[in-house]
């Protein structure tokens, strides 16, 4: 989709009389952006594109924030009225399969090298051989914990198990009041990946287990792993150190919430609120590191079919300049730090807390400062997404399959639930992801 913009209205008459555009000057080449970052740090993403609209004059980029991305692009695509460049999970790569643009030519277009990508990212943002995103960034989910919460109920340490979690929520919400009720506990019901990132830390592997080789099974039942997480999360919920409610974020931004699991986009927001509060790594049910799992999404720059080669050839501008231009220069929206010697694409890591699969930022003074970032890098044979293996045709369905069962669970599920209760509630779940499978083999 192309769309230029007329600066003088010497520019509207020449193209009412059916003048060449390229006549006209100071016009730039519109890239239409969608992304679904509407939290703190898509106000920070706008920033970094703001930057790059005033830093030269021949590529705009217009970029569209909204919960209804997904709509949106369902709707779109099979029409060719869609973004021009979109932020997309890999996984969902299957999901729009015809309708995004391979981008193998984007090292010879730009001064980006492939070499320059960890290797095991840029295997995930290709298809049949073809390269079709760039990495943005890896969503991973750690643990957020209020300081002045801990410090008030009496802990010191901050958990590493969840056994810890569970006594340290119990001692955050005894803290509670009428006037200001607290919960030491800030579990998503309605969240799947916030849910199963912390399912998987108690040892559990994906949903659906298996390859193509080999094949696939469902992978809920006959596990004492996912039981067990079940079991705690359930408790906590009933307890009271758990609120049912389905804004955590705010919850937290509003020091109502002890301890909770989220990705880099809730620190935006945390830090406009002001709370004192720390990030780690998610505890594991045994204190002990799982560095293999819930470690969450890759988002990538992808070029949909709506595209023509001139807004491609922009996007490309725009995606170069994310890695080798220069930051904010020390506006509020990322905290009041001077980036202006680091690249937008470092800077977007540094500030929002995520990871980078960028080698010279990850291997950069300013990344290796950061004692957070180095703390979550994953080991090179991790998981990177957690409902399924990547790539899986019925990876979007398993992921709403994790949501629905962890809201039935909460609100239906028996209290102190058993291992056999897990077996009895989750067996119609097992026969739906069996039913995902049976329909990935047609």
């Amino acid at each position: 989709m192309k769309k230029l913009i007329a600066l003088s209205l010497a520019l509207a008459l020449l193209l009412a009389l059916g003048l060449p555009a390229a006549l006209a000057e100071g016009e730039k080449t519109t890239v239409v952006f969608w992304n679904s970052w509407t939290g703190g740090d898509g106000d920070a993403l706008q920033a970094l594109v703001t930057k790059f609209n005033e830093s030269q004059d021949e590529v705009f980029v217009d970029m569209t924030r909204t919960t209804s991305f997904g709509d949106m692009l369902q709707t779109s695509l099979p029409t060719g009225e869609a973004a021009d460049l979109v932020l997309l999970n890999c996984n969902d790569m299957n999901k729009y399969d015809g309708y995004l643009r391979p981008i193998d030519d984007i090292w010879d277009a730009t001064a980006l090298e492939e070499a320059d990508f960890s290797t095991a990212y840029m295997d995930m943002a290709h298809k049949d051989g073809a390269l079709y995103g760039i990495p943005f960034q890896i969503s991973t989910f750690m643990m957020y914990y209020n300081k002045d919460l801990l410090e008030a109920a009496g802990i010191d340490e901050v958990p590493t198990s969840f056994d810890g979690w569970t006594e340290a929520a119990a001692k955050i919400t005894a803290l509670s009041t009428e006037e200001n009720p607290v919960y030491g506990s800030g579990l998503f019901y309605c969240y799947n990946g916030q849910n199963q990132s912390v399912i998987q830390r108690f040892g559990t592997d994906y949903m659906i287990v298996g390859d193509e080789e080999s094949g696939f099974k469902a992978n809920l039942l006959d596990n004492q792993a996912f039981a067990d997480a079940m079991i705690w999360m359930k408790n906590l919920y009933d307890n009271g150190d758990n609120p049912k409610e389905r804004d955590i974020d705010s919850m937290m931004a509003a020091g109502q919430i002890g301890l909770m699991t989220n990705g880099g986009w809730l620190k935006g927001t945390l830090d406009a609120s002001g709370i004192n509060y720390g990030i780690t790594r998610l505890p594991t049910a045994t204190g002990e590191g799982l560095d293999e799992y819930a470690l969450g999404d890759l988002n990538c720059f992808m070029l949909t079919t709506s595209a023509s080669d001139e807004t491609t050839a922009a996007a490309y501008k725009f995606i170069e300049w994310w890695f080798t231009g220069s930051g904010l220069e020390a506006q509020e929206v990322t905290q009041n730090v001077d980036y202006s010697g680091i690249t937008p694409n470092a800077e977007w890591s540094i500030s929002m807390c995520y990871l980078n699969a960028y080698l010279p930022t990850v291997n950069s003074t300013e990344y290796q400062a950061e004692e957070i970032l180095v703390g979550l890098t994953p080991t090179e044979t991790a998981q990177v997404q957690m409902f399924s293996a990547p790539g899986t045709l019925f990876w979007s369905d398993v992921a709403a399959c994790n949501a629905d069962y962890v809201e039935d669970w909460v609100f239906n599920g028996p209290t102190n639930p058993t291992y056999d209760d897990v077996q009895s509630f989750f067996a119609p779940y097992q026969d739906d992801l069996e039913g995902y499978i049976a329909d990935y083999y047609g």
